[in-house]
């Protein structure tokens, strides 16, 4: 199985709910992990997403999930849309990316997106051969940031999040206490909820059911 940085992140968000410290090995168990190259790259996801700022390093093998890191995408859209209605015709991802301090990533990706929605378009290549971009009148147009669509939210987010506070607390916690006791039961109730009897496929279907109805209205 390949450990892709997105089933870390959900891990470490679920993990990390109410700012709960998250170790190594919590990931590994969350996502049940045995082999020693699976867990060598979760720690080479989490060391990525504590360079970017997404996670934050607590202690050795310890991190906190920096969930205002998400938030803070929202404001670089702002800003290189800012960057792009401003700048006169001819500049270039590099450019963008260094005058708003956004990475070349972000800047790459973005800018791609706003040129598949006629937000921009190539005028040509520079003397390094780099495409040089200038903003439509439809940006001219539109004062409002434009977003890219938001990837659709997980469906079984609070499962998630249940299963790996059943993980963190037994593994962390004292299971006699009577808190924790507690907090077991109501995330087992949230799984079963979800899953006895086919709960997963009837939740299945009425989300589809709610999407068509959408689509119709």
């Amino acid at each position: 199985m390949e450990v892709t940085k997105d089933m870390v992140r959900k891990a470490m968000q679920a993990l990390g709910t109410g700012g709960h410290e998250i170790s190594y090995q919590q990931v590994y168990d969350a996502l049940d992990l045995t082999s020693e190259s699976q867990k060598a790259t979760v720690r080479t996801r989490i060391s990525d997403m504590r360079r970017h700022g997404e996670a934050t390093h607590v202690r050795p093998g310890v991190f906190t999930y920096n969930a205002k890191h998400r938030r803070a995408e929202g404001r670089n859209y702002v800003v290189m849309w800012r960057y792009v209605r401003a700048s006169k015709p001819g500049w270039t991802l590099k450019d963008c990316c260094m005058l708003t301090r956004v990475s070349y990533t972000h800047v790459m990706r973005y800018i791609g997106w706003l040129e598949s929605e006629g937000f921009v378009e190539r005028v040509g290549r520079d003397a390094n051969r780099a495409y040089l971009y200038r903003a439509t009148g439809k940006a001219d147009a539109s004062p409002e940031t434009p977003y890219p669509p938001v990837r659709e939210t997980d469906p079984f987010q609070r499962e998630r999040v249940a299963a790996a506070t059943i993980t963190r607390l037994m593994l962390c916690a004292d299971p006699y206490a009577p808190k924790t006791a507690q907090t077991i039961v109501e995330s087992c109730r949230v799984l079963l909820a979800r899953f006895e009897k086919g709960g997963a496929d009837s939740v299945t279907k009425n989300e589809n059911r709610e999407h068509t109805t959408e689509e119709v209205c």
